[in-house]
């Protein structure tokens, strides 16, 4: 017969970030289709707490330096947590992975876990920084990998293959494409925009130069503006290595041919533009590539791993490493009559917050099976 805490054990599980805006991002839609737990957060303290509240059962806050690397003080306040929860943890990040992992060592593994990678991020860059890092944690990965977590969910099998060879992990993984999105949220774009009208390129992303802040540019001084307005949304990112530098940033404020714009509302506010680029040169699954074949955008983006999974979108090229006038020449070729019909229908089946969510119902069940 089962216990009392061991029936709320396999009831409960706990969502945990290193960051708010991952659990009410990418999954504040997705919660509410997940009907066989109780799910409650456990996250930093920032700006989005006040939504966590009122998305989850429960919201535990954890003191981060999200500027350090690998803040010490967190882990042992993780671990004072963990000690006085009995739950099934559902880890987003492979930086939180870390952080959970260091923080579970010796603790008897009491609670059952999974991770999302939703990218390799900057370790797994390359780095002379980073390769050192990923040569000396190689060990202690391996090893506390295997002994946190009961499976690792990964949106590519390009990441699932080589994180699996440097981790040694020997149990569970799968792949899940997205993190899911919530179509009818998004605004479509108006197909009777006026053709005579200028057309909008837009570039949405943390400010990191991983994610081709500085190719932009490129593409920007390359294309005629006589025909085009370019716009960069997002905000920088101090706690990444590859954050961009007081003086590139500079270099995007004062470049005349551009608006930046900060951070922006995707969900309102994509659907004002025409075109939308992604030029990161990695990503598990590139989530506003997906935001924007929903509202409609025609989309050039790199072929990485994060993003060659929705090539059979309509509306969307995808064009080969560091070939910026491929960018140039379908943006000045942009040609709005493209058709997306099909697209929507794609996401609803493969990538919606309801899909994802049942994925991770199934992975839910197969551990209390498992316990």
């Amino acid at each position: 017969m089962l216990t009392n805490l061991r029936l709320k054990m396999m009831l409960m599980i706990t969502y945990l970030s290193h960051w708010d805006w991952i659990l009410y991002k990418s999954r504040k839609d997705l919660i509410k289709y997940i009907k066989s737990e109780e799910i409650h957060a456990m996250s930093p303290n920032g700006v989005h707490m006040k939504e966590l509240e009122s998305i989850y059962k429960g919201v535990t806050p954890w003191e981060i330096d999200r500027n350090k690397m690998l803040d010490v003080r967190a882990v042992l306040l993780l671990r004072n947590h963990l000690k006085n929860v009995t739950s099934k943890f559902h880890c987003f990040t492979l930086k939180t992975g870390i952080l959970f992992s260091l923080a579970s060592l010796f603790l008897g593994n009491k609670n059952k876990a999974i991770l999302s990678i939703t990218g390799l991020g900057y370790l797994f860059t390359s780095s002379s920084k980073a390769k050192l890092i990923r040569f000396l944690m190689k060990p202690f990965i391996s090893y506390l990998f295997n002994s946190s977590f009961d499976k690792i969910i990964f949106q590519n099998k390009s990441d699932e293959k080589i994180f699996v060879k440097f981790s040694n992990f020997t149990n569970k993984t799968v792949i899940i494409g997205s993190s899911g999105i919530e179509s009818v949220n998004f605004k479509k774009k108006d197909s009777a925009s006026t053709s005579s009208a200028k057309k909008k390129v837009i570039l949405v992303s943390r400010l990191l130069y991983d994610k081709g802040i500085m190719d932009y540019l490129k593409v920007i001084n390359k294309v005629s503006p006589t025909n085009f307005d370019f716009y960069l949304a997002g905000e920088r990112d101090t706690g990444n290595p590859k954050n961009i530098t007081d003086e590139d940033m500079r270099l995007v404020l004062n470049e005349k041919k551009l608006t930046y714009l900060g951070k922006i509302d995707v969900e309102k506010e994509l659907s004002r533009f025409d075109i939308s680029l992604v030029m990161s040169s990695h990503e598990g699954f590139s989530r506003i590539l997906l935001e924007s074949l929903c509202v409609g955008l025609y989309c050039l983006a790199y072929r990485i791993q994060g993003t060659e999974v929705m090539e059979n979108f309509d509306n969307l090229e995808l064009i080969e490493m560091d070939q910026i006038d491929k960018f140039v020449e379908y943006i000045e070729n942009y040609d709005e009559t493209n058709n997306h019909s099909k697209n929507k229908q794609l996401i609803d089946e493969f990538y919606s917050s309801k899909a994802i969510a049942s994925h991770f119902e199934k992975i839910y069940k197969e551990l209390d099976i498992e316990n």
